[in-house]
């Protein structure tokens, strides 16, 4: 499970933050009044360079076994990807994956998904005055408890704070701005390994060890920072010392657990039809915080953290009491496990 699932949810993290550290260090030394309008002239060139290198990335094996239906494309597509010739014992395996995959989409495994329901996802997950039945009451649970976990995560303030950083140090915590612009510089550094920690420790502490401790740690930042705030810029680096382990705790905790922690709550194709749905929900609500929260801070300074801290404790509260354990166990056995916590008389095949 840490193979197929962790490690490359990590490494992608990894690749998101290495990305955006890149784009804060290309931008520091346009941090000035006469050169701040050519802050994205860096990224021009990342981005037709990356455009050059998409031009000659093949398509998904699987998108191409499911449209096309060409196995020797799909083939050649599967060596380029894992650096192998064609007829490489490894890509013939992954083929295989492909093929069965291709086959349930097309509805011609007819017992594809173990897990029967009487409704559809959309009715299961926004209806439940219809979809009443035991086995929809489980995975609309799992489901939402999948998506609040997302959410948790942008009330921990990590995400806009990260934004922030600079304001924060700068504005509210007194810091001067070249002093700002460092620390914050410095701490988004910091988060690249941070980020690498989860993938050793994961399966070892669990994904519900790291989602509650790091929220927990994530809730004493915020009030920590309130009060430095407050307190003044003799206490700027309380500020600055909050700020970072905020961000480096939920980088190395419910900030990279929530990015698969959801796909292991409930399988996949139970949902396909509402993950859009969804996924606009837990958009709107990092667009919402995001935009609220900046003419907020400028108007209460410290106390706008509680907008943060407050939404922290009510999360970490259902985190303790329902988010289920998903480490080393298959999706059917935490889905048991959620009904027997809601005392369902639903088994889920094993």
């Amino acid at each position: 499970l840490l193979l197929f699932t962790a490690i490359p949810k990590f490494y992608s993290h990894n690749g998101y933050f290495t990305g955006a550290l890149v784009t804060q260090a290309l931008g520091v030394p346009f941090s000035s009044d006469e050169l701040w309008p050519y802050v994205f002239v860096p990224n021009v060139a990342f981005v037709l360079l990356s455009m050059g290198m998409f031009a000659f990335v093949y398509e998904s094996p699987q998108f191409i076994m499911e449209k096309e239906g060409d196995k020797e494309k799909a083939r050649r597509a599967l060596a380029a990807y894992h650096g192998v010739t064609v007829d490489d014992a490894s890509v013939e395996a992954e083929l295989r994956i492909c093929e069965d995959g291709a086959r349930k989409k097309n509805g011609k495994d007819k017992n594809g998904c173990a897990i029967q329901t009487e409704h559809d996802s959309i009715t299961i997950i926004f209806m439940p005055w219809k979809a009443q039945d035991a086995t929809s009451q489980v995975v609309r649970q799992a489901a939402w408890l999948g998506v609040m976990v997302k959410i948790a995560y942008v009330f921990t303030g990590a995400r806009c704070l990260r934004a922030f950083s600079t304001y924060v140090l700068y504005d509210l915590g007194g810091w001067s701005f070249d002093g700002a612009l460092y620390g914050s510089f410095i701490t988004s550094l910091l988060r690249l390994p941070f980020t690498l920690i989860p993938v050793f420790l994961v399966d070892q502490l669990g994904r519900r060890p790291l989602m509650i401790s790091s929220t927990a740690i994530s809730l004493l930042s915020l009030v920590t920072m309130i009060i430095a705030i407050d307190l003044g810029p003799s206490f700027k680096v309380i500020t600055l010392i909050g700020l970072s382990v905020l961000l480096l705790i939920t980088a190395c905790g419910i900030g990279s657990v929530s990015r698969f922690y959801a796909a292991e709550l409930v399988p996949r194709s139970l949902l396909i039809s509402s993950v859009s749905i969804l996924t606009m929900f837990e958009a709107l609500t990092k667009i919402a915080v995001e935009f609220a929260w900046y003419p907020i801070a400028n108007i209460i300074g410290a106390q706008s953290l509680l907008m943060f801290a407050i939404p922290t404790v009510i999360f970490l509260g259902i985190m303790w009491a329902f988010c289920p354990e998903t480490s080393k166990r298959t999706v059917n056995e935490v889905l048991n496990e959620v009904a027997m916590r809601k005392n369902l008389k639903v088994s889920f095949p094993m």
